[in-house]
């Protein structure tokens, strides 16, 4: 298919000049490693050089969420793709992998675990995929022994087709040294790589420290009432406004959900145990619902452009995620807010996660996972420099100017 009529099906005008030459990288067989921002528009990348190719392209996502998300629009847009999950069932898997046997489909979507499954790469050895995609591919450095190891097994899948296919990574989100670990583990240390800025224009970075030396665990319960008073003011100043609030666990997230719910706000959670994804998703994406209670299982590369707030109930374990999920605000180029609320014992809950292994992290990664945190809690702390300004270092680039009015400290100067 001719790229124009590939870009006019997805009601694309033309590409942006890094999508350009990282469609041109892949279209020369060449390997491909792309570092944008969020929204920059990665994903048309991939979908793009399937329906150039006309041949399948099989699509590697973090979670369900987002494959689904992906499938949903793809398809209605009149283009051929289909994921295979977990929460299918055997007849719409049978279905799935008759369609890619008879060469009907252009992308398939698939989390590293469902690629390990041997009636699956049966099938795709037998059609012979152009490309394999790794979208969100910061993730290959954040597995190990005992959870999602199967990401540390795509190169080994993509070794063993009988025509070695195009391999290409995206990612919002990478260190210098990230980058390395990608191309190490995915087998392309010879890929072409694109980088752009992390810096988003349209959002405004805020931190609220709540409960100002109050104790940790005696006073968790004043200081979660506390968090969530914040929460409420922030949503009723935002009322009609879609959000995304994150939270660290399960229990968490649905607590939390229970108490909007009683406070009077519409709102869906979401996490990686909970039943019915799709459609917890589709009463979101739809706007049935304008508040969403998550964990990290949701909101990786999901399309829902006019979200205008991100609130983060409690720090992650890096300034790598938080940039990553604070990028979920604002797709669409307007206005919009992350806003990330902490105590120092959350913090110390973090390290301790880390430090006793949990993560099963070893040497360098544990080094640098510790490093993430810690440039978290440097930014979480800091009341004077330009947030901006500490993830562009982060993230290996210049500080750069202040950004004068897109983060709480350069707007109160």
């Amino acid at each position: 298919m001719e790229l124009k009529k590939a870009l006019h099906a997805l009601s694309i005008e033309a590409l942006r000049s890094f999508q350009e030459e990282a469609l041109n990288t892949l279209l020369a067989d060449r390997s491909l490693l792309t570092l944008m921002p969020t929204s920059a528009g990665k994903s048309l990348i991939f979908t793009s050089f399937a329906m150039v190719q006309e041949r399948l392209t099989i699509v590697i996502e973090p979670h369900l969420a987002l494959e689904l998300d992906q499938v949903r629009q793809l398809q209605d847009k009149g283009v051929a793709a289909a994921c295979l999950n977990s929460l299918q069932s055997s007849a719409e898997r049978k279905s799935v992998l008759a369609r890619i046997e008879q060469g009907e489909l252009l992308l398939l979507f698939v989390t590293p675990e469902m690629l390990q499954n041997r009636k699956v790469q049966t099938a795709l050895r037998q059609a012979d995929p152009a490309g394999i995609m790794i979208d969100e591919a910061h993730c290959v450095c954040q597995q190990g022994p005992g959870f999602r190891e199967d990401y540390l097994r795509i190169r080994e899948f993509v070794q063993s087709l009988p025509t070695p296919p195009v391999v290409g990574a995206f990612t919002a989100t990478a260190t210098p040294t990230t980058e390395r670990y990608i191309l190490e583990q995915l087998g392309i240390e010879d890929a072409h790589v694109i980088r752009g800025g992390v810096t988003r224009d349209n959002i405004e970075l805020r931190v609220i420290e709540v409960g100002h030396g109050l104790g940790g665990r005696k006073a968790s319960d004043l200081i979660e009432l506390r968090k969530r008073e914040i929460i409420c003011k922030k949503l009723r100043q935002r009322k009609g406004d879609r959000v995304i609030i994150y939270t660290n666990t399960i229990d968490r997230v649905e607590k939390l959900h229970r108490y909007l719910c009683k406070q009077g706000f519409k709102a869906e959670f979401y996490h990686g145990k909970c039943e019915d994804k799709p459609v917890r998703l589709e009463r979101f994406a739809s706007g049935k619902v304008k508040v969403m209670v998550a964990t990290n299982a949701f909101g990786l590369g999901v399309n829902i452009p006019d979200i205008r707030l991100v609130i983060h109930h409690a720090p992650l374990i890096g300034l790598d995620d938080y940039t990553q999920e604070a990028g979920r605000a604002g797709r669409d180029g307007k206005k919009s807010t992350a806003l990330l609320l902490w105590h120092e014992y959350d913090f110390t809950i973090n390290r301790r996660l880390i430090k006793e292994n949990q993560l099963e992290l070893k040497g360098a990664e544990l080094k640098e996972r510790l490093h993430a945190l810690e440039a978290l809690h440097d930014y979480a702390c800091e009341n004077h420099k330009c947030r901006w300004g500490m993830i562009r270092e982060f993230f290996g680039e210049k500080s750069g100017k202040r950004c004068k009015k897109r983060c709480d400290n350069c707007k109160n100067r």
